[in-house]
């Protein structure tokens, strides 16, 4: 079954009003974790929630795990039901980097069977648009359904270990090329990519609006990535969180995407400074 996708500035205006609509505010900036809530709060869609990718769509970071591991299901259970998310819920995420940051809310919500889309453009494209603007916090109404969660779609670093010898799936790395080159690596302790891996950077979903491509010209741009591959693909990036991105640009062409190694590559580099420590040892 084809998963719900984008939605547009002007087809969530109209939905303003809808009972069971749900607007999340997943601004988020790697650098500076506080800044989401304050842009939020300094001006958001009328009626959005914030939610905090670092604290509510993420667990704790261990010497394991990535930067981003996927919160534990009781815990994310407890953000939906806070937030106000049930079986009903009709959502709609949105950043302000192209769907970047908001694709993980979706991938992380929408394989729970959540109806939820991202908004094309994000919030600079209902400025834009012109369209009305509120500050301050909006406080959801609870849930009173809990959420059985599970998270179906995740792929963990045991299983990218297997795949060496097993060769179930193909890797593809969302991150900027020269990350994936080794060339320019700011944020984790070893540069580089997992070996075997492809490279598809985000942002070329993107086009210079900031808005998602037109179905037909991702099609054809992922068929001439894909065009002799024969096993499925498992996405990654960085910590799990712009790897969704691809998932969201492959089900907006028409193409079968779900899987994600969420450790992606801030748990690998820890895995191979430890391999580097036993060495020497």
């Amino acid at each position: 079954m084809a998963l719900p996708t984008l939605i547009s500035v002007a087809q969530l205006h109209e939905m303003l009003e809808q009972k069971d609509l749900l607007i999340l505010d997943s601004r988020f900036y790697l650098t500076d974790l506080e800044k989401g809530r304050q842009v939020y709060e300094l001006g958001h869609i009328p009626g959005a929630v914030f939610v905090d990718l670092h604290h509510q769509l993420a667990g704790h970071e261990t010497e394991q795990t990535g930067r981003h591991p996927l919160p534990e299901p009781e815990q994310l259970a407890d953000t939906l039901m806070a937030l106000g998310i049930d079986n009903n819920s009709q959502v709609v995420v949105y950043d302000d980097m192209g769907g970047a940051m908001a694709a993980r809310a979706w991938w992380m919500l929408v394989q729970q069977g959540i109806e939820v889309y991202v908004l094309d453009g994000g919030f600079p494209a209902w400025q834009r648009a012109g369209y009305l603007i509120e500050a301050g916090e909006n406080t959801p109404t609870p849930s009173t359904q809990r959420l059985n969660i599970s998270y179906p779609w995740l792929v963990s670093e045991d299983d990218v270990v297997a795949n060496f010898e097993a060769e179930r799936f193909q890797l593809l790395d969302a991150r900027a090329a020269d990350r994936f080159q080794g060339e320019n690596e700011t944020m984790d302790p070893v540069a580089g990519h997992i070996p075997g891996a492809m490279n598809r950077p985000f942002m070329h979903n993107l086009n210079e609006q900031g808005m998602m491509k037109a179905p037909a010209l991702l099609l054809d741009e992922w068929s001439g990535l894909l065009q002799d591959l024969e096993k499925p693909i498992v996405y990654y990036c960085g910590s799990g969180v712009t790897a969704c991105h691809n998932v969201l640009a492959m089900n907006y062409a028409g193409l079968e995407a779900k899987h994600v190694y969420v450790g992606s590559w801030s748990q690998w580099a820890k895995r191979m400074l430890r391999k580097l420590d036993e060495a020497n040892v």
